[in-house]
């Protein structure tokens, strides 16, 4: 009797055992990965991207070795539009045929750095005689332009944001000025609120700091944001979420939602020195945001792509092997129906798109 009530427990605890691990293998095929992801190269392998650039179905990569354009509508590849062995900081895309490029010989920093123009779609290029700079001809290493202000453009020094209104001719300085010790600076315009720039970059010192500048004044300045060394490589929006501001560091991802008065780090990678280019979000899911880094090294590194489920509070990491030169310079989001289109622009790694299928 004590044998069968043993046999019989022993029994109904094996069949209770083999039900859960039914309702486990069950439960396991009903929920499928919530993303899947593909990746394929858009051309240019061994070509550093210093920026991209999206005009409708038109990406743009602005790179070491000229301007380049893919019609992303047809999955083209990257084709040739000007400037070839020309290293090229920044452009402005100020109409469909209308360029304004930046460009820096870096085999000779002695040599001064040239603004060229093209009206025909990069055809034919010619020197635009300028004074970005003043009296010292000084490197223009980012435009800004919005297309709600067609006539005003801004550029960036060394420290110094510069606004003209005669494409590119002449410049007034706004906040700075020309000729200043110091690492460069970049400049973004908030398209929720058009007349607010912010923009930051790197001291003489190595000290990174921030400005928001309203109206072309200075509103807000922040130099103990984060750590030193440190600069700011963008400075990203949520236009779902305006007060939703992002800013790319060396070193870290920050996010203020009150308009800079209370800030807070989203992810922190200081003691590995990556420094953030590239966020972007999702037009669809308001939770979804994606971010890319550079390792600080001449040398290979994996591409990794960084996304968040909860607008930034917590990441997860999806990497991708096969690619060589994985360091991220620029990151750009195209949502469509179903997936994410995740273009970036790599350090010698030329451009690819990472889809990311819902």
């Amino acid at each position: 009797m004590r044998y069968n009530k043993i046999s019989n427990i022993c029994r109904f605890i094996s069949a209770f055992l083999f039900g859960i691990s039914l309702l486990s293998c069950e439960s396991d095929d009903q929920v499928p990965e919530l993303y899947a992801f593909e990746i394929k190269s858009l051309g240019l392998s061994g070509v550093r991207v210093n920026e991209l650039r999206l005009r409708g179905n038109d990406l743009y990569a602005i790179t070491e070795d000229g301007i380049y354009k893919s019609n992303i509508a047809s999955s083209g590849t990257m084709e040739l539009v000007g400037l070839e062995g020309k290293n090229i900081l920044t452009a402005a895309l100020l109409l469909d045929t209308e360029f304004l490029a930046s460009f820096r010989d870096l085999n000779d920093m002695d040599l001064a750095p040239i603004l060229s123009h093209s009206s025909d779609g990069g055809e034919t290029w010619e020197e635009l005689e300028n004074d970005f700079g003043g009296e010292v001809e000084e490197p223009l290493f980012h435009f800004e332009w919005n297309p709600l202000q067609p006539g005003v453009l801004y550029g960036t020094g060394f420290q110094v944001v510069a606004k003209s209104t005669d494409k590119g001719v002449s410049w007034e300085p706004i906040w700075g000025n020309f000729d200043l010790f110091a690492n460069r600076m970049k400049a973004f315009i908030n398209p929720a609120k058009p007349t607010d720039i912010w923009a930051g970059g790197q001291g003489g010192m190595e000290n990174g700091y921030l400005i928001q500048l309203r109206d072309n004044e200075e509103i807000n300045y922040w130099n103990d944001l984060v750590p030193n060394p440190t600069t700011v490589k963008k400075v990203a929006f949520d236009t779902q979420t305006p007060q939703g501001i992002y800013v790319d560091w060396e070193g870290e991802l920050s996010r203020t939602t009150d308009d800079g008065e209370t800030w807070e780090m989203l992810i922190d990678r200081h003691e590995e020195a990556h420094f953030f280019f590239g966020v972007g979000f999702s037009a669809t899911n308001p939770n979804l945001m994606l971010a890319g880094k550079w390792e600080k090294t001449d040398g290979p590194q994996p591409l990794e792509l960084f996304y968040s489920l909860d607008k930034g509070d917590t990441w997860q990491v999806k990497p991708f092997s096969g690619v060589t030169y994985g360091g991220i310079h620029d990151l750009i989001v195209k949502t469509e129906a179903g997936k994410e289109r995740i273009f970036v622009g790599l350090d010698k790694g030329g451009v690819y798109e990472i889809v990311m299928n819902r």
